[in-house]
This record gives structure tokens, C-alpha cells and sequence, in this order.
């Protein structure tokens, strides 16, 4: 099976009308298969019945059925969880050479029901067949795969287009531009793999969100990870963020010569420090730097602190791999500069 089978677009819609094709038949089945006479007698719960009027009850032939419908359950929610186009497709196709002659007898044998049980009885099995065409419908078209990004150029993997964006990628692309103006492409690639970008965007969502450092004093620290890194990416979002944090140009300029420039208080020298040692390769912390870091912070901001150049190093990684480049996020503005590590 290709990596590449995988259901690309229309991922969260398909799933769900497999979900809800699949769990409700599965259990039609359990209910004939394990108590026939009550699902003759019952079937649907709160009606009249819709079995026992259409002819006597025979326990063999209720039996099979039931075990039918648990397959084609036990098949539709299969393929949900995989979204194999494959098995998809054939689930698919298999519910509805079940459900279409279904329909069609059932649509010509409405005399034995009462008005209101004919219009339920006409609008479920009306919703079966549909469910299933629209399955087909949305599964149709494998995702096109691309070499170039639309957004960067040179990128080796094609970000997900706003027009094949799933739900969940749409509203990440929505929330990265209200947040920096633009969809950064990262998050385009990272669409590729929803459930991977749902684990992301929220580790990303609380470093966002974790305030018990100052945020200029973090920002200082990714900034110069990004610098050692040589990511162009991230080098560029990172000066433009650690100014709207409140760095400074000149603390910028001067990261290179952080240990004897007069712009770094003694503190800021210590957590560039942490950030230098925490992206060497490997990584390179000793006892005495990290008991100089305890004396002015505890261990909650200690995390906060080593979460920050964690993940710009995590960042930088996957944005190499994948050849990402700058988006110009510090047009107009001062930009750090690759550096390499010292010696």
C-alpha cells in the first residue's frame, strides 16, 4: 500500500459519514442478530414495527441479516479509521449495492405502513443511499502531488493550497494570519498530516500562551537558536517576533558578541548561554550554567525557558528537511544573521 493512499482532502467529511453510516448499522445488526424476534416485533424502537408487516417472522432469515449489517458496520467504521482510499472506496461501493436495491424495494412497498411510518421509512433509507454517493463524491480525486510550494520558493514538498485545506488546516491558516499576516508555510506542510498538526499547533498554542517569563527574554533566547540553526525561516520570523516583543535592534545586532557586549544584563548573558548549549549537537548544558540559571528562576520558568529553545531547534529541524525558507516577516526591519557555533 502507498504511503500516498492516505484520503487527503475531505478528510473530516468522509470520516464522519462513514462514522455515521457504519455505528448505527453495526448496531441494526448486533439488535437482529442477537434477539431476532424482538427486532421482527420492534424494529424501530417507538413505531409500530417495520419488519413484522411485511410478511412472518422467520428466525434463520433475520439471523443472516443482522450478521449482514454488522459487516457492512464493522466495514464502513473500518475504513473511517483508516481513510485508505482503497478501503474507503470499496466500503463505499459495498454499502451501496446493499442499500440501493434496498431503498428501491422498500420505496415500492410502502402500502403495508401507516403515513407517518412511510415518510421515516422513505427518509432513512433515502439518507443511506445519499450518505454513500457522497462518500464516493468526495472521495474521488487523490490529492495532485506537487515538487514546489506555492507560498516559498524552493520548498521540496507542495504546502496544502487554501483550496484543498480540511477544516482544521483552514482554521490554522486563519489563525496564523491574523497572528503574523500571512500562512506560514510550515503549517502548510504540516497540513499534509492533520493528526500530527492538531499535536503541533497545540504545543505551539501553549508556548504561545505560557507567561511566566517575560516574553522579550524568551524570544531572545529562540532567536538566537534559530541564528545557530542557520533556518532561514526561522531566523526571519524570529527577529520580527523578538521585536514586537520589545528586543531591541541593537540586541539583535550585538547576539553574536552576546558574552562581551554592554547590551546584555548579566541574566539575559546566562539564558543565551542555555540556548547556545541546548542546540549544540550534543547538547552541551553543564551543572554549574544550569545552577546559575537556578538562582533567578524557578523550575516552572526553568521549563517555559527550555520549551522556547526546544522547540525553535524543533522548528529549525523540520524546516531544513524540507528546504523552508524565508517569508519576509522582517521586510523593512533588522534581520539577525546565520551564526555557527563557538568553539
Amino acid at each position: 500500500m502507498s504511503y500516498g493512499d492516505h484520503i487527503a482532502r475531505n478528510r473530516g467529511a468522509i470520516r464522519f459519514l462513514l462514522f455515521a453510516l457504519g455505528i448505527p448499522q453495526a448496531l441494526i445488526g448486533f439488535w437482529a442478530l442477537l434477539a431476532p424476534s424482538s427486532f421482527y416485533d420492534d424494529f424501530p424502537a417507538g413505531t409500530d414495527g417495520w419488519v413484522n408487516v411485511l410478511g412472518p417472522f422467520d428466525e434463520h432469515l433475520v439471523t443472516d441479516v443482522g450478521a449482514l449489517f454488522v459487516a457492512l458496520g464493522f466495514l464502513l467504521c473500518f475504513a473511517a479509521v483508516s481513510l485508505r482510499r482503497g478501503t474507503v472506496l470499496a466500503a463505499a461501493i459495498a454499502w451501496l449495492i446493499f442499500a440501493i436495491p434496498h431503498f428501491l424495494w422498500h420505496v415500492f412497498n410502502l402500502e403495508p405502513y401507516g403515513t407517518a411510518d412511510a415518510v421515516g421509512n422513505t427518509i432513512t433509507l433515502v439518507w443511506t443511499v445519499v450518505g454513500g454517493l457522497l462518500i464516493l463524491f468526495l472521495a474521488r480525486t487523490p490529492a495532485k502531488p506537487a515538487t514546489a510550494s506555492p507560498g516559498v520558493e524552493g520548498a521540496r514538498i507542495e504546502g496544502i493550497p487554501d483550496n484543498r485545506a480540511g477544516l482544521m488546516a483552514r482554521s490554522a491558516y486563519s489563525y496564523s494570519r491574523r497572528a503574523v499576516g500571512k500562512v506560514m508555510e510550515p503549517t502548510r506542510v504540516f497540513a499534509h498530516h492533520p493528526t500530527l498538526m492538531a499535536g503541533y499547533g497545540a504545543l505551539e498554542y501553549a508556548t504561545e500562551k505560557a507567561d511566566r517569563l517575560p516574553s522579550d527574554l524568551k524570544k531572545l533566547a529562540s532567536t538566537k537558536a534559530a541564528a545557530l540553526s542557520g533556518c532561514g525561516f526561522c531566523i526571519d520570523i524570529g527577529s520580527a517576533l523578538a521585536g514586537e516583543a520589545g528586543v531591541s535592534e541593537a540586541k539583535l545586532r550585538a547576539l553574536p558578541e552576546y558574552r562581551t557586549s554592554a547590551e546584555f544584563t548579566d541574566v539575559e548573558r546566562l539564558v543565551l548561554d542555555f540556548a547556545v548549549g541546548m542546540t549544540r549537537t550534543p547538547v552541551d548544558v553543564s551543572d554549574e550554567l544550569f545552577a546559575a540559571l537556578r538562582e533567578h528562576f524557578d523550575e516552572a520558568q526553568l521549563v517555559e525557558l527550555a520549551n522556547e529553545i526546544a522547540i525553535e531547534n524543533y522548528r529549525a529541524r523540520f524546516n531544513w528537511a524540507f528546504g523552508i525558507g524565508s517569508q519576509n516577516f522582517t521586510e523593512g526591519s533588522y534581520c539577525v544573521r546565520p551564526e555557527t557555533l563557538p568553539a
